[in-house]
């Protein structure tokens, strides 16, 4: 196992959208970017590098479970570390900034969480990253549809491949779109 990491789960309909955008990029076919295959389409939430994995379900599970769940929403690109990603707005900041921090966030190295989906990668920083600034730029305006996470995912990451290892179930109730 490389790592483990918590993280919402892109739902079928939402994933649906986006690969249809996805399919009328031209860039997003060129052969220097590794596109994310959509199974593996995700906002991270945490990421705990080689924790132990039943500790770390624990410790999700007494400060995530039974908090209100945030809106979500695909809207607009960006890129960086060789990563083409959509940003994640969300009218619900104080829930989603909540959820972050007792999900240990910070854990990962990272001072500010920045939600949001990667699309598609490149190999080395030595390679021109047009293709990638292309993509994000075809992917500017790209709004999505909303959704409402009804849980947090612990996931096992290894070479390339995300499993779910363990569940910690969100307050949905009266969130317009739960489930989604």
């Amino acid at each position: 196992m490389s790592g483990i990491f918590s993280a919402f789960a892109v739902p079928d309909p939402v994933a649906e959208h986006l690969a249809e955008r996805l399919a009328e990029c031209r860039s997003s076919t060129a052969p220097d970017l590794r596109r994310t295959p959509r199974e593996q389409w995700h906002v991270t939430v945490g990421y705990y590098g080689r924790d132990d994995p039943d500790q770390r379900l624990a410790r999700l599970t007494e400060r995530v479970s039974g908090l209100r769940a945030p809106r979500l929403r695909m809207s607009g690109s960006g890129t960086f570390a060789q990563v083409c990603l959509l940003k994640i707005a969300t009218p619900d900041p104080v829930d989603l900034r909540n959820l972050a921090e007792a999900a240990d966030f910070q854990l990962g190295g990272h001072p500010d969480y920045l939600p949001h989906v990667t699309v598609a990668r490149w190999s080395t920083p030595t390679i021109p990253i047009t293709s990638g600034l292309d993509l994000a730029a075809e992917l500017r305006g790209y709004d999505g549809p909303q959704w409402v996470p009804d849980e947090l995912v612990l996931y096992a990451s290894h070479r390339g491949t995300y499993t779910p290892i363990g569940r910690v179930p969100l307050l949905t109730a009266g969130a317009p779109g739960a489930g989604c």
